[in-house]
């Protein structure tokens, strides 16, 4: 569902401004199937194109339950803004029924003795431009509690979270590759570092990896994860991030602590292993040129969402997923899931009762499947999997082993990029920074921005 994802894997909500979006319009009441009145119900979604071809499946579902009813999908690409561009339109047109937007979760929320403001669908949030989904009757399809990290909001949840993937730690492999030098995938740390020299010596590339785009920062990001996450239960992430963000503002917490060092650390020893162009690699093309090459590159950096772009690039390949296990106890290597594609109904919204009906369908098990099996999305619903697509099998088989992704700490809108983590394009080995220094600069850099320094 992504289009790229920055160093440190933080795909931010659009920048909406939730000025100039007053309440208004009227709701439709009284439409649904039956009504005898031609409606167009407008969905919005950024471009995936599994994703946007699924969508129109369900469209059609809806469309058929629903004489007289059109629905109309609007799609714009994230990249080059023009997503963002879309999205505003629709929103100062007042012409969108169904939205979808990224999971604002907690972090777009910051406390209002922070000073800070939220941003993106967050802003919308709090302006009371978005409709609050926690009474509906679809919502009890999914798993409460991933709502209400994903959209929750002083005790309402507003949107439904239909898609999750894992970008923290997320490698893809060749399974012949593997099969071919007696390789399991890795449970520990020190397995991941011994398989990657075992291809290397074979004479192998053991890492692919979009360098130009920063997906890189799969590695430090999911080490820093799963460490922060050691010793305690998947439920207890949502804690967990919350307290970090309150360290980091009080400053008793930041970048340069010994688990920041200790991820930037292990980072280090796995980028020796990775592709040495891997600087000129664009994110947009790593899925192909990763796909392509069957022979070499058993490893791949890259988020749970591009199962199906490797899978067009070469129908032959036998691949799979798993997480990068950061530590040496394989039962403190679990999955960060982060909730991604959330559809959100506005106040205003034309047509409001068919944008419910419409999400009721979606919602639907068979139909949420068929949009699972054509995403590539973990589920939000407990009890429906994407059991269709081969890759899902080790996440399928580790699915009760995962826990919401931590959100970073609250930071200052114009603080420089370094004060959401070590600049990993300016640290070794892509950079002449080490790795104290790169830390040290993060911490400096949060610390400034938050008036501690």
């Amino acid at each position: 569902m992504r289009a790229r994802i920055p160093v440190l894997l933080l795909c931010g909500s659009l920048a909406l401004a939730a000025t100039g979006c007053t309440v208004g319009g009227s709701a439709d009441s009284g439409a649904g199937s039956g009504s005898g009145a031609k409606k167009t119900l407008v969905v919005a979604e950024w471009t995936n194109p599994s994703a946007i071809e699924a969508t129109k499946k369900i469209n059609a579902i809806f469309e058929k339950e629903h004489p007289g009813v059109t629905v109309k999908l609007e799609n714009a690409p994230t990249a080059a803004g023009a997503w963002g561009t879309l999205t505003n339109s629709l929103l100062s047109a007042k012409s969108v029924d169904v939205l979808a937007q990224f999971a604002p979760t907690p972090a777009k929320f910051p406390p209002a003795d922070t000073g800070l403001k939220s941003s993106g669908s967050a802003a919308l949030i709090t302006a009371g431009q978005i409709t609050d989904l926690s009474g509906q009757d679809f919502m009890k399809s999914y798993d409460p509690v991933l709502q209400k990290y994903g959209a929750g909001y002083n005790g309402g949840i507003y949107g439904v979270v239909a898609a999750e993937y894992i970008g923290h730690g997320a490698v893809w492999y060749k399974k012949d590759l593997l099969d071919k030098y007696g390789v399991k995938v890795p449970t520990t740390y020190t397995e991941f570092v011994a398989a990657l020299k075992k291809f290397k010596d074979a004479g192998k590339t053991p890492i692919f990896v979009a360098g130009k785009d920063g997906l890189q920062g799969i590695v430090y990001g999911g080490a820093v994860q799963q460490l922060l996450m050691k010793g305690q239960t998947g439920a207890d992430s949502t804690a967990v991030s919350d307290q970090r963000a309150k360290d980091f503002w009080a400053g008793t917490k930041s970048w340069n602590d010994p688990l920041y060092k200790e991820a930037a650390t292990k980072y280090t020893d796995v980028m020796q292993y990775i592709e040495p162009a891997a600087s000129g690699v664009a994110q947009l093309t790593a899925p192909g040129v990763w796909a392509a090459k069957s022979d070499d590159f058993p490893f791949f950096l890259d988020g749970s969402w591009d199962g199906n772009t490797i899978k067009e690039a070469n129908p032959d390949l036998k691949f799979g997923f798993f997480v990068m296990p950061a530590t040496d106890d394989a039962a403190n290597n679990r999955i960060p899931v982060k909730a991604d594609l959330t559809w959100m109904v506005p106040t205003w919204a034309p047509n409001k009762d068919l944008a419910m009906d419409w999400l009721r369908t979606f919602s639907r098990p068979e139909n949420y499947k068929l949009w699972l099996d054509a995403t590539g999305s973990t589920s939000t619903q407990p009890g429906v999997t994407s059991s269709t697509l081969p890759w899902m099998d080790w996440l399928n088989e580790h699915s009760d082993e995962r826990f919401v992704a931590l959100t970073d700490p609250w930071i200052p809108a114009g603080a420089p990029p370094e004060a959401a983590g070590p600049d990993l394009t300016k640290m070794t080995p892509f950079g002449k920074q080490s790795v104290d220094d790169a830390l040290k600069g993060a911490a400096t850099a949060y610390q400034k921005s938050v008036g501690k320094k």
